[in-house]
């Protein structure tokens, strides 16, 4: 037998273990997350029909809303990327701050109104874009304790603008807002 062969015994043990270490999967819908789960890193849902309520319940039936999104990732805890603009939505559930791998989150063109202060448990982020939402003031303190926090996109949201100047923050955290 050649050096090189590999026995049959051995080749179940090499394919046994690549399923355990499997392929990282992007993902774009809701049934997505349900099929690949852990071993989703990356999730598209721009203006996605998933996050649409259909519980007869809630308040925002008939509109994105936040409810559906939290049962889902709960079961992506591996996730570096997260996509959830154009959706309408009012806030963020809890989830999506226990996200501690998240390195990308894109909120732009909502309806948000505030910016948890749980934002400081994203210790990988990177980037955060929150352009064209209703925001009146962001958690600088604990934007301050990012470290990799590269860049923050803040365009679009009035209010913000507007007092933007005066809110106090390191040159640090000041150099990483994009205005434009």
């Amino acid at each position: 037998m050649p050096p090189r062969a590999l026995s049959p015994l051995r080749l179940l043990a090499q394919r046994r273990f690549a399923s355990l270490t499997p392929d990282p999967i992007s993902a774009s819908s809701l049934r997505d997350v349900a099929r690949f789960g852990a071993r989703v890193l990356s999730l598209d849902l721009q203006a996605s029909e998933d996050l649409i309520c259909r519980q007869l319940l809630c308040e925002h039936v008939g509109d994105a809303c936040a409810c559906r999104l939290a049962l889902a990732l709960e079961r992506v805890p591996m996730l570096q990327r997260l996509d959830l603009s154009r959706n309408r939505l009012r806030a963020l559930p809890d989830a999506v701050y226990k996200l501690q791998r998240l390195e990308w989150l894109d909120m732009r063109q909502n309806n948000l109104t505030m910016l948890s202060t749980d934002v400081a448990n994203l210790t990988q982020l990177q980037v955060l874009d929150v352009r064209y939402n209703k925001l009146k003031t962001l958690p600088v303190e604990q934007l301050e304790t990012l470290e990799t926090l590269e860049e923050v996109r803040v365009t679009g949201n009035s209010d913000l603008m507007r007092t933007f100047e005066s809110l106090k923050m390191s040159e640090r955290l000041r150099a990483t807002f994009v205005l434009e």
